[in-house]
């Protein structure tokens, strides 16, 4: 077989992780289904564990003493640009919330097709015509979500639910053990684009916003947590900082649930518990919200390998060295 690069510790890994982690979905149906009276808990647990983690998972970069000159060589771009930005979206939340809720929407809908096109990128699996179909399968099912989610509910059958949870889990556990066998390298080619045309479909299918966004881009948010954790320890042990692998990993992990934590407590206290329009929201929600577009506006330039800086601090760690 041949020796293919890995992101992780192993290929299987790469495939569960950042390739193809549906996994996440299929474990959130299974428990929304199967105990529905804790579904809100769910929700809030995906969002402390991934969506906010993910989101501070940003902030790495900012850590790292290497990109200090480049922030500051690109300060108008990465600073005072985004706080003009944030301050007229402040603005406009005073005077119609809901346009700022639908604004974050298509942000993030582009932000992570983006990034779903950048794994398959990484994966070599990208051309024109995957390129077309991620963005037209996830702009279809994007303003779908915002005209009439869940057109497709009524097709959910939860008495068939588990049967269908259960049949796509043995095939996807089957793929990614055969994903990298040479003979079925097609597995390995398809199913990146397969992830990043599936993201938005839950939005078909429920009718709640949310709990859709849930299930389908909790594959985005564990992609962006697992490149982000290898890049910053594979560079952490490369450059050989004094400060130990150990306790470099315990002080982002800290700073990382405590943001989560921030963030999560906000988004639960601002959002609507029975009224969801979008004019419901409260104040408290708007702060997480501004962090979360910051999040889609910076990853715009700090995932940019054409910058010859981002190249060598953070594309250079992307993969493990092959020996």
């Amino acid at each position: 077989m041949q020796n293919v690069k890995t992101i992780t510790s192993s290929n299987k890994l790469d495939f569960l992780l950042i390739y193809c982690p549906l996994w996440f979905p299929l474990t959130y149906l299974f428990l929304i289904f199967n105990f529905p009276s804790i579904s809100p808990f769910i929700f809030i647990a995906s969002i402390f564990l991934f969506a906010e983690t993910h989101f501070a998972s940003t902030w790495l970069f900012f850590f790292d003493k290497d990109n200090f000159k480049w922030i500051k060589k690109n300060i108008y771009q990465i600073v005072v640009l985004p706080i003009y930005i944030l301050l007229i979206v402040t603005s406009l939340w005073f005077l119609v919330p809901s346009a700022v809720l639908i604004i974050h929407y298509l942000a993030s809908g582009f932000h992570v097709t983006r990034q779903s096109l950048g794994i398959s990128k990484i994966s070599k699996t990208n051309t024109k015509i995957s390129s077309f179909l991620i963005y037209f399968v996830s702009g279809i099912c994007l303003l779908t979500g915002l005209i009439k989610p869940g057109i497709f509910s009524n097709m959910v059958l939860i008495n068939n639910m588990n049967f269908i949870i259960f049949f796509v889990a043995i095939l996807y556990l089957i793929s990614a053990y055969y994903s990298f066998n040479s003979r079925f390298s097609f597995i390995r080619n398809f199913t990146p684009i397969l992830t990043g045309i599936s993201i938005y479909l839950p939005l078909l299918f429920f009718e709640n916003l949310g709990v859709a966004t849930a299930i389908g881009v909790g594959m985005h948010w564990c992609q962006y947590i697992i490149l982000m954790f290898s890049i910053n320890l594979r560079k952490n042990k490369y450059k050989k900082i004094r400060i130990g692998t150990n306790q470099f990993l315990k002080n982002r992990v800290f700073f990382i649930l405590i943001y989560s934590s921030i963030m999560t407590s906000l988004t639960y206290l601002g959002m609507p518990k029975n009224n969801l329009s979008l004019n419901t929201y409260s104040l408290l929600y708007l702060i997480p919200l501004l962090f979360q577009l910051y999040h889609f506006y910076i990853d715009g330039f700090i995932w940019k390998f054409s910058d010859d800086h981002i190249k060598s601090s953070v594309g250079k760690y992307i993969f493990q060295k092959v020996y």
